[in-house]
């Protein structure tokens, strides 16, 4: 006698293309019973009819009667054909999957990195102003926008951007961010710094217009800005402890012309990580995190901080559209919990993808919009919105109370054409291997 509670499992593992000995074998393991596989069969066949309202009893012979067993075989086949199919499908994802991992997976294991750099030590400070735990700095690099082109002449001299504006910048953002950590350290010790990367970090060609103005391809983008963000994290390494880099992509690096919903981390953005990560993977104190989720979440103290790139949230940046978003995300994450499983939460999050420096109180902590190392561009001017100067942020953290202050970096200052002495080395050589060797010497 089958057990009731075996009859559905008997269906779906015959689906699945699992033979009779094979059930069989599968009864006797988990229900300690022994049926013969002609058995299984007679009582597949009566469930399978038995869901199409057909009914037949236990002394019926269904080769008797020619329209039930019509039925049945066809029945059958339609399990054979869909389970087929689906095998099909499963061995197909496995291979795209596998043709996903196997580029990153080379990218890292093959390609060069920077030599290690020693760090340097700090003195605690001392004073009666000398604070009594020591804080976190979090400074996100978002919206860098690697390869556009932005004409002056076009902006009423507002802003003017490309590769060199950008080295400039970045170089100044990395001197600075260092700057006002060493500032900090007067008042209390700061051992790590956090840098999340929010996304839209190449110019992309998603828009007509970007892909005939830009000023070089998307690969191009794509491994000139992942050499210079190296070097500016190679240029800060030897200073902290710790450097955690937590990525996520944005929109600008998308590989499709509509928004994805699968596969969304398939991104030059993506691609960038994975390359600064390789760059820099001799450094031991750069820990990279690059999960394949649009979201992540990362801890400073106690603090849990969601960073999105924020194209997700409609509205044209709004505060009661952001607000909105957080809110049905955070139902969103509540599911995860009500499944008993491990539960996400967040208390703060960072985003950039607006172009500017906002903080928005969210109940739970802040919602700090980012800023951009573009600045406006002429979307911006001729649509009439907000051309805010390119600025970034830098916030601190403290292990009792959480979020305690900020600074802004004002990026502007940073864009001189006539030197090139504040800049990384922006070198490509057709060879990218050799690209390390030319810029391994970072001044620190």
């Amino acid at each position: 006698m089958i057990p009731e509670e075996a009859k559905l499992e008997i269906l779906k593992k015959r689906a699945a293309g699992q033979t009779w000995t094979g059930i069989a074998n599968w009864l006797k393991e988990t229900f300690g019973i022994e049926v013969h596989r002609t058995t299984i069969q007679r009582c597949h066949d009566r469930e399978v009819l038995a869901q199409d309202g057909i009914s037949i009893s236990l002394d019926d012979n269904p080769a008797d009667n020619v329209k039930t067993r019509i039925t049945l075989d066809k029945k059958v086949a339609t399990f054979k054909g869909e389970a087929a199919l689906w095998k099909k499908l499963y061995q197909q994802a496995i291979k795209d999957s596998a043709k996903k991992e196997i580029i990153t997976d080379a990218i890292m294991d093959l390609a060069p990195s920077f030599n290690k750099i020693p760090l340097k030590n700090y003195s605690k400070p001392s004073g009666k102003f000398r604070g009594e735990h020591e804080q976190t700095v979090i400074a996100p690099l978002t919206d860098t926008h690697v390869g556009e082109a932005v004409f002056k002449e076009q902006m009423m001299g507002l802003n003017t951007y490309d590769f060199d504006v950008f080295n400039q910048r970045l170089y100044g953002w990395a001197n600075q961010v260092l700057n006002l950590v060493n500032y900090r350290r007067n008042i209390a010790p700061v051992n790590d710094l956090i840098v999340p990367m929010l996304g839209d970090m190449i110019s992309g060609d998603i828009h007509e217009e970007l892909a005939r103005s830009n000023i070089a391809n998307c690969m191009e983008q794509m491994i000139r800005g992942a050499n210079l963000i190296a070097q500016a994290l190679m240029f800060l390494a030897p200073h902290f402890e710790t450097i955690k880099v937590p990525c996520v992509v944005g929109n600008h690096g998308r590989m499709t012309r509509k928004p994805p919903m699968k596969d969304k981390y398939l991104d030059w953005d993506y691609m960038l990580y994975q390359w600064v990560a390789t760059f820099c993977k001799n450094q031991d104190n750069l820990v990279f995190e690059i999960p394949k989720s649009y979201l992540h979440i990362f801890s400073v103290y106690d603090h849990n901080i969601l960073i999105m790139h924020g194209d997700s949230v409609s509205g044209a940046g709004s505060n009661a559209s952001i607000t909105g978003a957080i809110s049905k995300l955070r139902g969103v994450l509540q599911y995860k919990e009500n499944m008993d499983e491990e539960e996400i939460r967040f208390d703060s999050a960072m985003i950039g993808h607006f172009h500017r420096i906002d903080e928005i109180d969210i109940g739970t902590g802040e919602l700090h919009i980012c800023g951009t190392m573009k600045g406006p561009d002429e979307f911006a001017l001729q649509r009439l919105h907000a051309a805010t100067k390119p600025k970034h942020l830098v916030t601190y953290w403290h292990p009792k109370y959480g979020y305690i202050g900020k600074e802004v970096i004002y990026l502007d200052r940073y864009a001189d054409p006539t030197t090139k002495d504040s800049m990384f080395n922006d070198f490509l050589p057709d060879n990218w291997s050799s690209a390390i060797k030319t810029n391994s010497e970072i001044t620190v």
